[in-house]
This record gives structure tokens, C-alpha cells and sequence, in this order.
């Protein structure tokens, strides 16, 4: 009896099965936020130890009011969400807090400093305690205005007149000398009220721009450095103290600007240099270059002029005899 071959059986195959386990939670990430909040707030402390009176100073006030409207507190205070639509063209707009540049802050912090001591000096001299009342000082977004409001009676300058009084005199001399240690530099204007100037030829421009020259003038000799005087501007009567009343005396007044460091000076560009008329060009023209077409007088068609219509010099008619054209000179326009 002959032995059968078993049939060759099939592979089995194994199929693993996947035991669903409970989830870890997470609960690492909560202690390592917890870490990273810890050496975040550690890391804040050392730079703000690190730094100067005036930068711990500006830190403090830029977190004493958190509110992000005008006139908001902070967060945790009640307010009214009443359903009012805002008025047309009094609809509130979010501001967004500048910066801190300790240079401004530590800048701003030392012309405090000078104004106390300018009005403190004023005060303590007898023959200008008077004029204390008229001598206004600001800490405005260009830097400390110290301003010098005239009177009726006209403290500081006459009527009309550039000349400085005795008083004028003391002051801005008490002034140059606290400004001159300052490495900020100083803008000095003039201003009048609206009343006309008897003179065409003498107006209110150059009597502002005149005072407050004789201003500067004097500073420079008694305590401002040669070159911290950068600017002298008269504006008339276009920038009046009191809108109201444009004959108002203190309208007439000489500002002294101290400037922040930061601030960049107005600086206009001189024009170039142009070749007058009557001189030849300096380069010239290349050979073969062709002029350009400016058009010539034709000498037929340019009349001699009559010698009896012609005025002679000391003439109310005109100013002098005038010379026959020249029919070879060019017209440019």
C-alpha cells in the first residue's frame, strides 16, 4: 500500500490586537507652563534691577493705568454698556501707547529741573520778582518753552522797538547762564500782536525776527555756547497767544525753546548756484554741440530808444537813462 502525501496545509496568519490604553493627560505641559512663567517673571526682575532710576520710573507709570481708551481705568472697573450708538464724528479711537525712550524720559526729567531752578532765581531777585508772572515756562513736546509776555506798560521792549530794557537784559542773561550748561540746543523766536506797523518798508516780520535776534545776541554773550543757537525766527502776528483778542499784549513776546536731544532741527536745502545772465558760462560747449534754442533779438527789429523819452538819472519817471538792448543777448526763460 503505497504512503500518501500529505496536502501542504495554508499559513496561518496572526493578527495582534491593539489594547486601547488610558491617555497620560498632559499633565506635564502644566508643570512645565508653570516653569516657564516662573523664569520669565525671574528674568523681568533681573533687567528691571539692572536698570536706572528713570527707566524703573518709566516702567511704573506705563503699568499704573491700564485702561486702552481715553479716559478708561483699568479692567476691573464697572462701566456703562449702555446700548447707545456712538455719535457721527465722535466715535472714540483706540490709542496705542508710545514707546518708552528712556532718553527722552531722563531728557524731559533734567529741563524740569532747570525750569524750577530758572523760576526759583527769578523769584529771589527783588528787582524781578514784578516780572515773575510774566515769564512762562512749559515742558511741551519740542522741550522747555520759556516765554516772555509783554505787558501794557511794555516790560521788555518799547513800542515798535527792538531795543531790550535794563530788566530784559537780567533775565535773559539769568537764563543763558542755566542754559549754557545744557547740551540741548536752543531755538529762539519773535511774536507781535496785529497791529499794523506804521512803515511799509518796516512790518511786523522784521520786528519779530529783530527782537528776537537782539535776543539771541545778548544770550551769546553772556552764557550760551557759540553753537547751541541753532535757529532765530520771527513769526509776526501768525501764531497769536490769545485767538480772541489779537491786540492783546501778551501776543508781543520773545519764546526760547529748549530742545530735546532727539529732536531733529529743521534743516532746509540752500538752492544751487546759478550763473547770472550778464557773465559768460564757466564750461564751454563741446564742438559739435548744439546751443540751446533760446530765440535771438533780430538787431532791425530792435528800435534805438528816443533820447528825449528817455529819463535822466534823478528822475522821478525813472531810475536812470536805459541803455540800449544789446541785440546779441540771449532771453532765457
Amino acid at each position: 500500500m503505497t504512503k500518501q502525501n500529505p496536502e501542504p496545509s495554508e499559513p496561518r496568519l496572526v493578527k495582534k490586537r491593539k489594547i486601547s490604553r488610558g491617555h497620560h493627560g498632559g499633565a506635564w505641559k502644566v508643570a512645565y507652563a508653570d516653569f516657564v512663567t516662573a523664569m520669565m517673571a525671574l528674568f523681568i526682575v533681573l533687567w528691571i534691577m539692572s536698570q536706572s532710576q528713570a527707566i524703573r520710573h518709566a516702567v511704573a507709570q506705563y503699568f499704573k493705568n491700564p485702561g486702552i481708551l481715553p479716559g478708561a481705568t483699568g479692567v476691573m472697573e464697572t462701566s456703562d454698556m449702555g446700548g447707545e450708538l456712538p455719535t457721527p464724528g465722535h466715535s472714540q479711537e483706540l490709542q496705542t501707547p508710545a514707546p518708552i525712550n528712556p532718553e527722552v524720559t531722563q531728557d524731559k526729567s533734567s529741563l524740569e529741573e532747570v525750569k524750577k531752578r530758572i523760576a526759583e532765581m527769578i523769584a529771589q531777585l527783588p528787582e524781578l520778582q514784578k516780572l515773575k508772572d510774566q515769564v512762562l515756562m512749559e515742558i511741551t513736546t519740542e522741550g522747555l518753552r520759556i516765554e516772555l509776555l509783554e505787558k501794557e506798560d511794555s516790560n521788555f521792549f518799547d513800542i515798535g522797538s527792538a531795543n531790550l530794557k535794563m530788566e530784559t537784559k537780567k533775565i535773559l542773561n539769568l537764563i543763558a547762564q542755566e542754559l549754557g550748561h545744557l547740551p540741548n540746543r536752543v531755538a529762539i523766536e519773535g511774536h507781535t500782536d496785529s497791529r499794523p506797523y506804521g512803515s511799509q518798508s518796516y512790518t511786523n516780520w522784521e520786528l519779530s525776527t529783530d527782537r528776537a535776534n537782539a535776543a539771541r545776541r545778548l544770550m551769546d554773550t553772556t552764557g550760551l555756547r557759540p553753537d547751541q543757537v541753532y535757529t532765530v525766527r520771527g513769526f509776526a502776528d501768525r501764531l497769536l497767544r490769545n485767538r480772541a483778542d489779537p491786540l492783546d499784549y501778551q501776543n508781543r513776546r520773545v519764546s526760547i525753546i529748549v530742545m530735546f536731544q532727539n529732536t531733529v532741527p529743521l534743516v532746509f536745502p540752500s538752492p544751487a548756484p546759478q550763473p547770472r545772465a550778464s557773465e559768460p558760462s564757466a564750461a564751454p560747449q563741446a564742438a559739435g554741440q548744439r546751443e540751446a534754442p533760446f530765440p535771438r533779438l533780430n538787431s532791425a527789429a530792435a528800435p534805438e530808444p528816443d533820447p528825449a523819452e528817455t529819463p535822466e538819472p534823478g528822475d522821478n519817471s525813472g531810475e536812470g537813462r536805459r541803455k540800449p538792448m544789446n541785440p546779441q543777448v540771449r532771453l532765457g526763460w
